[in-house]
C-alpha cells in the first residue's frame, strides 16, 4: 500500500541540487526512487561502499565517485542515499561540480543539514535543504477513511506491521522493539548514543508529561540529576532531531509556553506502553492513550483547514484550540465514542468558559447531535481530508 502524500510534487520537480533530509523510516528514499527520473542512484552503506539497488552491486567509493562526476558532467541526474555516510574529502569534488546536472542528496540525519550549511561547507550555498516528517494527517486520511488507522499510518513503517487498531495491543512487544531500534538509530546517525537520560524524558512524554519541572521532578525521583532549565535543552535538542514537537499553549492559566510531545504518534503510544506496562518484560499492554494522539493530528488538520494556528490547553483540558493571530477561534472536545447530553453540554461550556467564542464537538464514532458551532463525527473528518488534499496535491 502506498500513501500519496502531497511531498511528492516537490521531489518531481526539484531542479536544483537538493539535500532531502530528516528523521529514518519518514519515506525519504522512498519518494525519491518513486518521483525523481534519476540516471544513477546509490546507497552509501556503514561500511562504506557504495550499494546500486537498480543493478545489486557494490562498488568503492571511488569508483562511485567518478561515477557521479561522469553523470553530472552529462547534465544528468545523480542520487546518493545516506549521504551523511559520505567522508567529508569528496565533499570539495562534489562543489566542483555544480552547477553541472542535478545532484540529490537523501541524509537520514538532522546533523547533515547544519554541516551542510556551515560556513567552512564547500558545498554551502550550492545544495538547498529540503526537510521531510512523517504524513500529513490528511492525506493518510483521505486514502485510508479510518481515523484510527491513519493517525498510525502517519509513520509509513507500519504499513508492514499495523492491519487494525487492534494490533497495537496485540503487537505491542514486536512494535516497540522496532521503535525502540529506529530511535536508537537515529542517535547512533547523530553521533549520540541513547542514553538512559534520553530514554526517560522519552518515556516520560510518553505518559503525558510535558512540562519540563514536572519531567525534571520525574527524573530525579529516578536517580537522575537535571533541572528544569537542562531538560529544556535536552527537548531542544530531540526537537531539532525529529523526534518531539512543540504545540503552543493557550489559556489565561497559561505558566508556560510550549506543550513538548513525542511527534510521532504510534512511537509515542508504544513507549507509553513501555513506560505504563514495562511492555519489553512482560510483553502485554492495557489501554493505550490512543484519543491523545489523534486529537493532535486532528487539530493539526483543522489548522490547515481553517488557515489558523494549531494550540492546545492543558490547563482547561480543551483539546484543539485554533488560532488566529494570538486570538482563539474555536475550541474542540474529541472523543473516539459517542458524546452523552451532559458530555457534549459540559465540554461546550469548558470551551466557551475558557474565551474561546465557537465550540466543536469530535466524535470519530457518528457525527455528534448536539447543539455546538461545529459537530463533526468520521464522514465529515474523512471530507475535511479530502478538501485539504484535494488542494495540496492537486
Amino acid at each position: 500500500m502506498e500513501i500519496l502524500r502531497r511531498e511528492y510534487k516537490d521531489v518531481k520537480n526539484f531542479s536544483s541540487w537538493t539535500l532531502v533530509y530528516g528523521r529514518r523510516k519518514v519515506g525519504k528514499s522512498f519518494l525519491v526512487r518513486r518521483y525523481v527520473n534519476y540516471d544513477l542512484y546509490y546507497v552509501i552503506t556503514r561500511d562504506l561502499q557504495a550499494y546500486f539497488p537498480d543493478e545489486k552491486a557494490y562498488k568503492s567509493l571511488n569508483d562511485a565517485f567518478q561515477l557521479t562526476v561522469s553523470k553530472l558532467r552529462e547534465d544528468k541526474t545523480v542520487v546518493i542515499d545516506e549521504f551523511q555516510r559520505m567522508p567529508e574529502k569528496y565533499w570539495d569534488g562534489l562543489s566542483a561540480e555544480h552547477p553541472n546536472g542535478k545532484l540529490i542528496l537523501v541524509g537520514s540525519s538532522f546533523r547533515i543539514m547544519s554541516k551542510l550549511v556551515d560556513r567552512q561547507s564547500p558545498l554551502l550555498g550550492l545544495v538547498l535543504p529540503y526537510k521531510l516528517d512523517i504524513i500529513h494527517y490528511a492525506d493518510v486520511l483521505r486514502q485510508v477513511k479510518d481515523p484510527l488507522l491513519s493517525m498510525i499510518y502517519r509513520d509509513p513503517w507500519t504499513l508492514s506491521f499495523v492491519k487494525s487498531v487492534n494490533d497495537l495491543e496485540d503487537k505491542a512487544y514486536q512494535l516497540y522493539m522496532v521503535a525502540k531500534a529506529l530511535i536508537g538509530e537515529i542517535f547512533e546517525e547523530e553521533e549520540r548514543q541513547l542514553t538512559n537520560l534520553y530514554e526517560a524524558i522519552l518515556l516520560s512524554l510518553a505518559e503525558g508529561e510535558w512540562n519540563t519541572a514536572i519531567i525534571a521532578n520525574s527524573l530525579n525521583s529516578k536517580g537522575f540529576n537535571v533541572t528544569a532549565s537542562s531538560v529544556s535543552g535536552y527537548l531542544d535538542i530531540l526537537h531539532g532531531m525529529g523526534l518531539v514537537e512543540k504545540i503552543p499553549i493557550y489559556g489565561e492559566k497559561r505558566k508556560a509556553r510550549w506543550y513538548y510531545k513525542i511527534s510521532s504518534p504510534i512511537i509515542s503510544l508504544i513507549f507509553y506502553a513501555e513506560a505504563k506496562y514495562s511492555v519489553s518484560f512482560t510483553e502485554s499492554v492495557g489501554e493505550l492513550p490512543i484519543g491523545r494522539e489523534v486529537q493532535f493530528s486532528i487539530g493539526e488538520m483543522l489548522a490547515e483547514k481553517y488557515n489558523a494556528t494549531f494550540a492546545y490547553s492543558p490547563y482547561e483540558d480543551i483539546d484543539i484550540v485554533l488560532m488566529d493571530k494570538g486570538k482563539p477561534i474555536i475550541g474542540y472536545e474529541v472523543k473516539i465514542g459517542e458524546f452523552s447530553k451532559s458530555e457534549a453540554e459540559k465540554a461546550v461550556e469548558r470551551i466557551r468558559r475558557a474565551g474561546i467564542p465557537k465550540a466543536g464537538l469530535i466524535s470519530l464514532s457518528e457525527r455528534p447531535n448536539f447543539n455546538a458551532d461545529e459537530v463533526l463525527g468520521p464522514e465529515e473528518l474523512v471530507k475535511v481530508a479530502e478538501e485539504i488534499s484535494n488542494r495540496v496535491l492537486n
